[in-house]
């Protein structure tokens, strides 16, 4: 069998594909971009399927879908062959449009409007997804991730839930029952979809449950966020003093004590003043300790060095 030497561009095309085929894209995307300098095979298609493994090496950034959409609209081929999957010029487009709107709506929330403004965007997005897609397979997470379950109709129901927990997450510092009713609205999506729920229930819970702070005797609703459990020893005669009325202020294990949010972060400041004061003390002791001990070495080099020149 004769051996080239010098691979054509054609070559290095029809190598770059066999190597997608085995799931070497790395290798695949160099040789492919090795043959598009030598003009092998489809260039605009080489390019295109060059953008496609750059996506999946970065599936959350919304930059990386833009360059294989530009690259899409600049192929002219209505389709290609990518390793063992047939590719639709046109469905990856609006994939890919569709997955940066949505990686782009996810990276916004670091306020309360924020949230609720991407939660809003989630939503359209969905809506697209389940209206252009519907239960159409998505092409990337099925050749990066082997996923074949993930469809528009997926789509639609995970980020309806996700734009639910957004606005949850938005409310829950002023109306925590607010934030357990869209909790619950996301919750609805989830099962849906398949999934259990189970974070869901747990943030419901948590939002709903109502204690009286042990210490200040304030009524506040939203565990872990407008009051905490602290560890504490309760006795049984304290247990009952503080048993009066409809929220508690302690568990039923006689181990923990609720606190306020209030309480809980004015005990923890001044906590953490008091540490403060007993570090700076207690590196002011060790940095006197470290002064008279190099002081003594010192001395003691000194002292041998004159014993040395006595000699």
């Amino acid at each position: 069998m004769a051996f080239k030497l010098f691979k054509t561009g054609d070559d290095l095309y029809e190598q770059g594909n066999e190597l997608i085929k085995r799931g070497e894209f790395g290798k695949a995307r160099d040789i492919l971009q090795k043959s598009i300098e030598r003009e092998g095979g489809v260039n605009d298609v080489a390019a295109a399927m060059v953008a496609l493994i750059d996506v999946g090496k970065a599936q959350s950034n919304p930059g990386s879908y833009q360059r294989l959409m530009e690259a899409l609209k600049a192929c002219s081929e209505r389709g290609f062959v990518f390793g063992l999957t047939d590719v639709d010029r046109d469905e990856l487009i609006q994939e890919c449009a569709l997955t940066a709107r949505k990686l782009a709506a996810l990276a916004k929330g670091t306020n309360r409007d924020s949230k609720m403004e991407a939660a809003q965007e989630l939503q359209q997005v969905a809506q697209d997804f389940q209206t252009q897609m519907g239960d159409r397979t998505l092409v990337i997470p099925e050749i990066f991730r082997k996923d074949s379950t993930v469809t528009g109709t997926t789509e639609f129901f995970n980020l309806m839930a996700t734009s639910y927990e957004m606005m949850s997450e938005a409310t829950v510092w002023d109306d925590p029952s607010q934030a357990a009713e869209y909790e619950q609205i996301a919750m609805g999506y989830r099962q849906q979809n398949g999934q259990s729920g189970e974070a869901n229930a747990n943030r419901i819970r948590q939002f709903a449950n109502t204690s009286k702070c042990w210490l200040c005797g304030r009524v506040a609703t939203g565990e872990g966020i407008h009051f905490f459990s602290a560890p504490a020893e309760v006795s049984g005669a304290l247990e009952k003093e503080s048993a009066g009325g409809p929220a508690k202020s302690s568990p039923a294990d006689g181990q923990h004590i609720y606190i306020c949010r209030a309480c809980y972060t004015a005990v923890s400041n001044r906590a953490d003043d008091i540490s403060r004061v007993y570090f700076d003390r207690g590196m002011a002791e060790l940095r006197a300790t470290e002064a008279r001990l190099q002081a003594e070495i010192a001395a003691l080099q000194s002292q041998i060095a004159f014993a040395r020149m006595g000699r």
